[in-house]
């Protein structure tokens, strides 16, 4: 008599016979390849007050302030490091903000005390000049970095110490793996901007969109070909534009404009306003990359702009 197979010889069945059947699903939801990293567990690409009150000792970090004037003296987070914005931007003629040489960027991270280890948290008075400087350093090969949400202001309005004392930092020694693919140029973009799997995102404001606001002296107006709109501010949930909106609220935002699978390329005036996009995309898991000329440079080679509010 053929004997059958009792419950738990079944049930072991049917089990190893859905792992097969849901192995290719889930090999197909595998998320696409990035050319920029995804953050390991302690490496988190924003950090909030409370995080940084409780890790201010912490050995390997190193907290940056960047600064717009080189003789600002006022006030910081203590244990602060000043770094001033046009140490690591170059304004080379033609386009007033652009990634200097490699070998000029190590030695302001040096002069900074930043190592290959270091965990870098950044913040400034206007959050672009922040995330100028994690784009750098994202540039440069560098994982551990973030942006401290609510900088400064934040800290103040939760009566955290302040300071005008200047770290002097020991010089260190780094080592730089540039990402070249992060940093896009005008004939990377001519040449896809007809191709399916990119998604250009335009982080200026309506105006400047539209083509209704001023030029600024350049020779046109308006916005790429198939760019969408994200002004940079939408992005925070305060007046100054230093607190980040929740989580959730960001992911929305990039998912009304953004094709699943696309590469994202961020841009704006002159790749200012655009690192803020760009490193909040990076910050949500998007494989994503900086026009870093801009606006300022499309419109100077006098290459084709659309005006209204459409792409």
């Amino acid at each position: 008599m053929t004997q059958l197979p009792d419950c738990r010889t079944m049930r072991l069945g049917l089990a190893l016979a859905t792992l097969v059947l849901a192995a290719p699903a889930r090999l197909a939801a595998q998320p696409r390849p990035q050319s920029n990293p995804a953050p390991g567990p302690d490496n988190a690409f924003v950090v909030s007050t409370d995080w940084l009150a409780a890790h201010a000792a912490d050995r390997d970090l190193v907290l940056i302030h960047v600064v717009q004037d080189s003789a600002y003296a006022g006030e910081q987070i203590p244990g602060s490091r000043r770094v001033w914005y046009r140490s690591f931007v170059l304004a080379n003629g033609t386009v007033s903000t652009e990634l200097p040489p490699v070998n000029a960027l190590r030695e302001t991270l040096e002069k900074a005390g930043i190592s290959n280890t270091s965990r870098v948290v950044v913040y400034a008075s206007d959050a672009p000049m922040a995330t100028r400087l994690l784009f750098t350093l994202d540039y440069l090969g560098h994982d551990r970095m973030a942006f401290l949400d609510g900088g400064l202001r934040k800290w103040k309005r939760e009566n955290r110490p302040v300071t005008s004392g200047v770290v002097a930092p020991a010089p260190t020694r780094y080592t730089a793996s540039p990402r070249e693919a992060l940093v896009v140029n005008a004939d990377w973009l001519t040449d896809r901007l007809d191709r399916p799997g990119l998604s250009l995102i335009d982080t200026r404001t309506p105006q400047e969109f539209s083509g209704t606001g001023a030029s600024g002296g350049l020779p046109s107006t308006g916005h790429l070909a198939g760019a969408r709109l994200l002004a940079w501010e939408s992005m925070f949930s305060d007046e100054e534009h230093s607190v980040l909106r929740p989580r959730a609220e960001l992911e929305q935002l990039f998912a009304d404009i953004v094709r699943p699978g696309d590469q994202v390329v961020t841009y704006c005036w002159v790749g200012y306003r655009g690192s803020a996009t760009y490193f909040i995309a990076r910050h949500l898991g998007y494989d994503v990359r900086l026009y870093d000329g801009s606006f300022q440079d499309w419109s100077q080679r006098k290459l084709p702009v659309r005006a209204g509010s459409t792409p």
